[in-house]
């Protein structure tokens, strides 16, 4: 009995924390978590290397933060080439450099850290210092900025049989672009492991990023240029607090773009995690083909409307209300509930009106023995039974669930960037070191959504802009919940009216992964990029 207990302790407290280690927002989780506020002893397993990163394993792909010693960086190990793409009808051509960016301390003017960026600069512009710089800092945290510079937003592209192609959407025509990996990710590392930790709470890691975007801006002369910054996910609170950070050190930022908006605190708890989920759980039904004739007849903009008109009027009331409604109200509301998400009525009751993710996925996908993927609800598969038939037994822990969206994309994804790195750019990485897509660079990491900064660097400075995309199949950031975030950001009535751009798109966890909606998500953030200076 004490080890059963033992047992369940420690796995209860691995699923707690499982969208900050190392890997994508919420990989282990079926209700995304709303903050992280302490720093775990150790990572849930990754999938890939199979033990907790940066926890102590001898698993030989994990980074280890008990090692004292390293292999210092070479400060040649960068390259730069000059290639062209066509875009529009006009050919461009561009600068585009591979390698790393050393942080060092201001006291004692030693390096710290080398974190891996890549850079696309487009060469002969009449006016360097009016161009746009756009830099992207990669996802949740261990999440690399490979997927925002190769799935859609650089001038190369993945396809899906491993290779790349021109990529007619690049933001390289509207901006300079720098894809900066953060500790832990890419090929970034602490000039010495056992200091890495250090790095992976809030504060510092948004001050290593801070110093990354001075020296940059510093050694290539482009302080006068208009400064965009870009995060993802989880990610999106370290863009929020970095554009507060380099305000508070006098370095103006044009505009932030957030791509999947961290929800609040405030959208995912009690029974607001509720509300604001149940219109991705009816987008999710909705796409299955899982409502009556005429609900699937209805556009995504039709049905998401009606989704955001059901949770704001009766089921706020029936949640508010609930042993107090009447039997009337209650049956109409597990009607109501039932008719769009299209799950029995049996099932809503035996929930109490309040449906989790986990067993909505299970509900909705029974007959097929499925699962959705978190990061894309329209992405399905095979949900293996957990429980003690595996040969670890009836003490084992359940395997994580698994995201089969992203499971099928990163390893093609990782080969053909690899590739690119080596064949295209001329980047080599020294001492022939991994490279961390999304997980096992990164151990505990403390981190939060970051609205307060967000409200405070607008605070700060009125005229700077804000584009936020949502995404109507991540689950893992609910685009109702977001919506909630932003209708309580405290700003004054002039941001909110004049800089502040959403943009709604029929995607996943990564909008730029869609080929059509990677185009309108282009188009939108090419406008945004356009505007004028606010006032």
């Amino acid at each position: 009995m004490l080890r059963r207990t033992r047992w369940f302790a420690a796995t209860l407290a691995v699923a707690s924390f499982a969208w900050g280690q190392g890997g994508g927002r919420g990989r282990g989780a079926q209700q995304p978590s709303s903050q992280q506020t302490g720093s775990p002893a150790a990572e849930p397993a990754s999938g890939r290397g199979g033990a907790a990163a940066g926890a102590g394993s001898d698993d030989f792909y994990n980074y280890d933060t008990r090692a004292s010693g390293a292999t210092p960086i070479p400060e040649t190990a960068s390259s730069e080439t000059h290639q062209k793409i066509s875009l529009n009808g006009e050919t461009l051509a561009y600068t585009a450099r591979a390698g790393f960016l050393a942080l060092h301390n201001a006291t004692t003017g030693g390096s710290e850290a080398h974190l891996f960026y890549t850079s696309y600069s487009k060469e002969g512009a009449n006016d360097i210092a009016g161009r746009p710089l756009l830099m992207f800092f990669g996802g949740a945290p261990g999440m690399a900025a490979a997927w925002q510079e190769f799935g859609g937003l650089g001038p190369k592209r993945a396809k899906l049989d491993g290779t790349w192609t021109d990529n007619p959407n690049t933001m390289l025509g509207q901006a300079d672009l720098v894809f900066v990996n953060p500790l832990g990710t890419g090929f970034s590392r602490a000039d010495q492991p056992n200091r890495a930790s250090s790095f992976w709470t809030s504060a510092n890691d948004v001050a290593s990023l801070g110093e990354f975007v001075r020296a940059y801006l510093d050694r290539n002369k482009r302080r006068a240029s208009p400064l965009y910054l870009a995060g993802e996910d989880r990610g999106t609170g370290r863009v929020a607090g970095l554009a507060a950070y380099l305000s508070e050190h006098d370095i103006p930022v044009r505009g932030v773009v957030l791509l999947n908006m961290a929800p609040s605190a405030d959208s995912t708890a009690g029974d607001a995690q509720y509300l604001t989920m149940l219109p991705s759980l009816v987008m999710t039904a909705w796409v299955h083909k899982k409502l009556s004739p005429e609900l699937n007849a209805m556009s995504a903009e039709q049905i998401a409307g009606q989704a955001r008109q059901f949770a704001s009027r009766e089921y706020l009331h029936a949640l508010y209300k609930g042993d107090r409604m009447t039997a009337e109200e209650r049956a109409k509301a597990i009607a109501d509930l039932s008719r769009l998400t299209g799950l029995p009525k049996a099932f809503v009751v035996s929930n109490d009106l309040r449906i989790s993710l986990d067993r909505f996925g299970a509900e909705l996908m029974r007959e097929q023995h499925g699962a959705l993927s978190l990061s894309d609800a329209r992405v399905a598969g095979f949900a293996p039974t957990l429980g003690g038939r595996g040969r670890g037994g009836f003490f084992a822990p359940p395997p994580s669930p698994i995201d089969l969206n992203l499971s099928s994309r990163s390893g093609p994804f990782l080969g053909a960037y690899e590739a690119y790195l080596q064949q295209e750019l001329g980047f080599t990485a020294p001492g022939d070191r991994i490279y961390y897509l999304d997980h096992g660079g990164v151990a505990g990491f403390t981190a939060a959504s970051d609205d307060a900064s967000l409200a405070n660097a607008l605070a700060r400075d009125p005229g700077m802009g804000l584009f936020v995309a949502l995404n109507y199949y991540d689950l893992g950031a609910p685009f109702y919940a977001e919506e909630f975030t932003l209708a309580h950001l405290s700003v004054s009535s002039g941001v909110r009216a004049h800089n502040i751009t959403l943009g709604h798109y029929e995607a996943g966890e990564m909008t730029y992964l869609d080929d059509q909606e990677l185009t309108k998500l282009h188009r939108d953030l090419a406008s945004f990029l356009s505007q004028p200076v606010r006032k």
